[in-house]
């Protein structure tokens, strides 16, 4: 086993990813078979990390695991917690060791936990199952006004 350090040539062929780099002794490897774990995919950067895997007697097959960039990888995650990141430390996605799942990517963001969804977006703010509270009253279907006539009128602020 080695450490490479990947140069950032990637060539993807036949759904498998080979990467190029210098192991601890500036010994060069090229197209290195780059194996991630299934449903998983990435795009190593340039200064990445990995494991170089030689196969003994076979100095022309190796394999590389891994390929984590030290400089971007988030820290202070919490015990039991995993995120994926992207090549500038940004999360993309993070779940947590009691289940809640948050979703940074795209034109909103979502926090999930059980049933219960919260997504914000430039248009608003949205929450599925569950229900809201405000100042200690639930804001659903169950929430109502007294002193308030039937009819076209409407009804003042509410009263928490």
């Amino acid at each position: 086993m080695r450490r490479i350090e990947l140069d950032g040539r990637v060539v993807e062929r036949g759904g498998q990813q080979f990467v190029s780099g210098r192991g601890t002794k500036a010994d060069g490897w090229t197209e290195i078979h780059r194996i991630e774990p299934h449903g998983f995919a990435s795009m190593p950067i340039k200064g990445g990390k990995g494991l170089l895997l030689p196969m003994p007697g076979n100095p022309d097959t190796a394999f590389v695991l891994g390929g984590e960039s030290p400089a971007n990888r988030p820290g202070d995650l919490p015990a039991g917690g995993s995120a994926l990141y992207d090549a500038a430390g940004n999360i993309i996605r993070m779940v947590m060791e009691d289940g809640v799942v948050v979703d940074l990517v795209g034109a909103s963001y979502s926090i999930r936990k059980g049933g219960v969804s919260l997504t914000v977006s430039g248009d608003g703010v949205d929450i599925l199952g569950g229900y809201l509270k405000v100042n200690g009253v639930r804001v659903d279907e169950t929430h109502t006004h007294a002193g308030v006539e039937p009819g076209t009128g409407t009804s003042g602020t509410p009263v928490y």
